[in-house]
């Protein structure tokens, strides 16, 4: 497993090699958008076996997806540098492939969204209801858009 260090706080794990350079600088730059610099933050890049056994672990669904995000509960814990630890993402290769070819969109756009819609779940943002969502979409629109990358809610 190759691992990366962001900064002293946030680590990047690679556990599947189809995960190439193009991808952690893809990762490093939403970081840098997302404001987590302060933050520490773990990311698995993974691949589909992975990911559905996380999910049927700790969510009891017994099925792949793109990314999941799993928030420190604990907000008081902090890092021996006094920095809050927001909690951990795993991410599949294999799921974002499939989801690409489907949307036909490039792997670093639709990584890019689905990874700030991780780190914002990790902030405390949710799609609960119909503000919750507003509120979430209309941030992940304006970090896209930051990293040039379109709208993704567009019809």
């Amino acid at each position: 497993m190759k691992h990366y260090c962001f900064n002293s706080n946030i680590y990047i794990y690679q556990k599947e090699a189809k995960w190439k350079n193009t991808e952690i600088n893809t990762i490093r730059s939403v970081l840098k958008v997302t404001n987590v610099r302060k933050t520490g933050l773990t990311i698995r890049l993974s691949n589909d076996n992975d990911v559905k056994a996380f999910n049927y672990k700790w969510k009891g669904i017994n099925k792949a997806t793109n990314i999941l995000s799993f928030a420190n509960s604990d907000r008081g814990l902090n890092l021996d540098n006094k920095c809050v630890y927001l909690g951990d993402i795993i991410i599949s290769y294999d799921t974002l492939l499939k989801e690409i070819r489907y949307k036909r969109m490039s792997l670093q756009d639709h990584l890019s969204h689905i990874l700030i819609h991780g780190i914002l779940h990790l902030k405390g943002y949710t799609h609960n209801d119909e503000e919750d969502t507003r509120l979430m979409q209309n941030e992940e629109r304006r970090l896209l858009k930051n990293l040039n990358i379109q709208n993704p809610y567009k019809i």
